[in-house]
């Protein structure tokens, strides 16, 4: 941690002068020119990325009902649902090839090894499930046997991820005074060290959100990071911050002055009724990073308007998809569907939910959602079989890529 303040210092001066080209090619980080291709959108087609979709139909009964306020993840053998809330609540895993319910893992609970909280955690290496129960964290292997409990975190983290023998953790700046920024635990819960918070504000809005403000994530066994506000994409190594890409949004990050609570500083129905104006709206906002040894797929918020993106590492070359409006209300959980072009089968655009592994990512669709389709515009049979078998109260599908590199 010696050589953090100096790493940390010249991450503030790359995040500050991204317009000055010359400290960008003059180090090894790499800068994406969003300002550059933002008035240059496009239609993209799925198979640009894609050679084939699959879908995994999740069987629906009263003892595996999936709702939309579960997480879903993939592996090569299995669909896993996580979350929901009190009364609601559940870990299902489903067959990836059938759909089929397996197993719930745990129960909603108070007893030995059953949960009160689940856990936005999923450990991909490990395959690995988080709850909270009787003030521990709980990792349940697929196959329901339970893998090891650690004790209660010292920080509050919204979320964390698994890496090598440790925990890694965003801690939000809820109230405008927190000093730890990413907190590093061991798995019995022990705390090992954290890289520090420089932004500080004084609450004034009523209304914030702790949920959206950053992004962690591990790809080729390593952790990156970017945080709402910033415009760098960062490596965690060696508990400090390594600059490793650089957003180029022309001027248009969101001033420092303005920075405060989360990602939103007032409720959607506040700005619908006219009360109060999205300060954000004329800034560049990037978050939900999905990554391939060939890719780099994120969104971009402006002026209201969604923007799906994809950076081709290899060729150094960015391209934006055209825009969706995002509705004044439900931001993140009723935004109309957006991404690639289905021009393999004829269904649903697709735009990653998740990377299962560096050759295929995952969407899931609502019942609702899928039978809107025209199925006059349906190219392939097994998507027309698939409408036929279910109804608007059945799970949801969940849509599996295969990419063409």
């Amino acid at each position: 941690m010696k050589n953090f303040k100096i790493l940390f210092l010249f991450s503030l001066l790359c995040s500050n002068c991204i317009h000055q080209t010359k400290k960008v090619e003059d180090s090894n980080i790499k800068e994406i020119d969003i300002n550059k291709n933002l008035s240059n959108t496009q239609e993209i087609n799925l198979s640009a990325i894609a050679s084939s979709i699959e879908y995994c139909v999740l069987e629906t009964d009263e003892k595996c009902l999936v709702t939309p306020a579960m997480s879903v993840y993939c592996t090569e053998e299995y669909v896993v649902t996580i979350g929901g809330n009190q009364g609601h609540a559940g870990c299902y895993v489903f067959e990836r090839k059938t759909g089929k319910f397996v197993r719930q893992i745990s129960n909603y609970g108070r007893g030995p090894e059953e949960y009160t909280e689940i856990v936005s955690f999923w450990d991909g290496v490990n395959e690995q499930i988080c709850v909270f129960g009787n003030n521990q964290f709980l990792f349940f292997n697929m196959d329901g046997t339970l893998s090891h409990k650690t004790n209660r975190f010292k920080h509050w983290m919204w979320h964390f991820v698994a890496y090598e023998d440790f925990y890694v953790g965003y801690t939000p700046n809820r109230f405008g005074d927190n000093t730890i920024r990413i907190a590093f635990y061991d798995k019995t819960g022990a705390f090992i060290d954290s890289i520090p918070n420089y932004r500080t504000w004084k609450r004034t809005q009523t209304w914030f959100s702790g949920g959206g403000d950053s992004w962690l994530y591990v790809f080729n066994n390593a952790v990156y990071f970017k945080e709402i506000y910033s415009d760098t994409l960062y490596h965690i190594k060696d508990f400090a911050l390594y600059p490793r890409y650089v957003f180029n949004t022309g001027g248009r990050a969101v001033p420092y002055e303005i920075q405060e609570g989360g990602r939103y500083d007032v409720i959607g129905s506040l700005r619908k009724k006219g009360k109060v104006d999205d300060r954000y709206e004329k800034y560049l906002i990037i978050l939900k990073i999905f990554e391939n040894n060939k890719h780099l797929y994120f969104t971009i918020e402006y002026r209201e308007q969604l923007y799906p993106a994809i950076y081709d590492k290899t060729e150094d070359r960015l391209q934006i998809i055209s825009p969706i409006s995002i509705p004044p209300i439900g931001r993140d959980w009723k935004i109309p569907l957006y991404g690639f072009t289905n021009d393999l089968d004829g269904g649903l655009p697709f735009w990653p939910q998740q990377m299962i592994s560096d050759k295929e990512m995952m969407r899931v669709y609502t019942a609702e959602e899928l039978l809107e389709l025209d199925v006059s515009k349906i190219t392939d049979p097994k998507l027309k079989n698939l409408l036929n078998s279910i109804d608007i109260e059945s799970n949801p599908v969940v849509a599996i890529i295969t990419l063409n590199h």
